[in-house]
C-alpha cells in the first residue's frame, strides 16, 4: 500500500512539474513576442511623431507575461503575508483591476499604493509593506494596463483613465466597513507618484499624498504638435495640459499634506522633478531627500530606518491624527 502512495505523490509531482514548466515557457513566449512585436514597430514607422506617439501610449514596458497570474502567490510566499483579501475593483471600460486589500489591527488609516511605471501590485508591496507594521492597512492594486497583459497590443495607455480608476478605488474603500473613509491617503512611487499627485488635486476624499520621486509630467519626449494630436484622437486625453502636470496641480492639494521623498542616487528621475513640485504645492507639506538611496528604494536601502520614520511621522501627524 505504501509503495502505491509513493506511486501516486511521484507521478503528482511530475505532473505538476510539467504544468509549471509548460506555464513558464508561455509566459516567456509572451514576453519575447511582445519584444518582437515592438522591434518591428520601430522599424516600420513612418516618421518620428509616429514613433513617440506609439510608445506614449503602449502597454508599458517589456514584460506582459509577467501578470496577475504570475505573481498573484507572492503575497504569502515571497511576502509571508497571511492575512489579506484578494478583491477585483469595478472601473470603467467593465473591466475589473486585480488588488490585494491587507488589513491591520488597531488601523489608524488606509493607503492606496499606486505602482510605478510597468510595475504591478507586487513590487508596490515590497515598497510599502513596512506601513503595515506601522498601523496602516493598504490596498495594492495592479493599474489598468495590466488588464491587456494577454493582448498588449490592444492597449491604449491614458493617464486620464488611471486617473479615473483611482477615483473608483476611492470609492470601492469608502464602501468598506474595515475602513475610515476619512482616513484614507495615497502613496506612489515613480510614475505611479505622478497619478499620486494628480489623483490629490483632484479628489479631496484623498486625505493625504505621499509621493517618491514623481516626474512632474509625462512629457518624456519631446512632443511635436503632430504627435499631440495623434496621442489625443487616440487615447482620449492631451498629455500637455495643465491637469497632467504634477508641477501645475500640486498647490491644489492643500489644505491636505503632501510629503515629497526621493533618493540621492536617483538616476531615473531628475531630483528637479520633485523640486518643482514641492516648490508650488502649498504648506502642509514636507521635502526629504535620502541621500544613499536610489530610485523609489529608500525603504529598503541605506537610508531605510530614515526613510521610514520620516513616512510614519508623517502619517501619524497628519492622516492618523484628528485634523481640527
Amino acid at each position: 500500500m505504501k509503495k502505491h502512495w509513493l506511486f501516486f505523490i511521484i507521478l503528482f509531482n511530475l505532473v505538476s512539474l510539467n504544468a509549471q514548466n509548460a506555464s513558464e515557457k508561455a509566459r516567456m513566449k509572451r514576453n519575447n513576442d511582445w519584444k518582437s512585436y515592438l522591434t518591428t514597430m520601430d522599424k516600420n514607422f513612418k516618421n518620428n511623431d509616429e514613433a513617440i506617439a506609439f510608445h506614449f501610449m503602449r502597454f508599458e514596458g517589456f514584460t506582459p507575461g509577467n501578470d496577475y497570474e504570475y505573481v498573484k502567490n507572492d503575497i504569502f510566499k515571497k511576502y509571508r503575508i497571511e492575512k489579506y483579501e484578494e478583491v477585483k475593483i469595478p472601473v470603467s471600460d467593465k473591466i475589473k483591476l486585480d488588488a490585494w486589500f491587507i488589513p491591520v489591527e488597531n488601523v489608524k488609516g488606509t493607503l492606496i499604493i499606486v505602482p510605478g511605471y510597468s510595475s504591478d501590485l507586487s513590487f508596490g508591496l515590497y515598497q510599502s509593506r513596512f506601513l503595515l507594521n506601522e498601523g496602516y492597512q493598504l490596498l495594492v492594486y495592479n493599474p489598468r494596463m495590466w488588464n491587456y497583459a494577454k493582448k498588449p497590443k490592444k492597449f491604449i495607455n491614458s493617464l486620464e483613465k488611471d486617473l479615473q480608476d483611482i477615483g473608483d478605488i476611492i470609492t470601492y474603500l469608502s464602501a468598506r466597513s474595515d475602513v475610515n473613509k476619512e482616513k484614507i491617503g495615497i502613496f506612489g512611487f515613480s510614475y505611479g507618484a505622478l497619478r499620486a499627485v494628480l489623483a490629490g488635486a483632484r479628489y479631496e476624499q484623498l486625505k493625504v499624498v505621499l509621493e517618491d520621486a514623481a516626474p512632474k509630467d509625462k512629457i518624456w519626449d519631446d512632443l511635436s504638435d503632430k504627435a499631440i494630436e495623434i496621442i489625443a484622437a487616440k487615447s482620449g486625453m492631451n498629455p500637455t495640459d495643465d491637469i497632467y502636470r504634477a508641477d501645475i496641480v500640486a498647490e491644489k492639494i492643500a489644505p491636505r499634506a503632501l510629503l515629497v521623498l526621493h533618493g540621492g542616487k536617483d538616476q531615473s528621475v531628475e531630483i528637479e522633478n520633485s523640486e518643482k513640485i514641492f516648490a508650488n504645492a502649498l504648506e502642509p507639506k514636507e521635502f526629504h531627500i535620502f541621500p544613499k538611496s536610489a530610485h523609489c528604494l529608500g525603504m529598503v536601502q541605506s537610508d531605510k530606518a530614515d526613510y521610514i520614520k520620516v513616512v510614519t511621522n508623517f502619517l501619524d501627524k497628519y492622516l492618523a491624527a484628528d485634523i481640527k
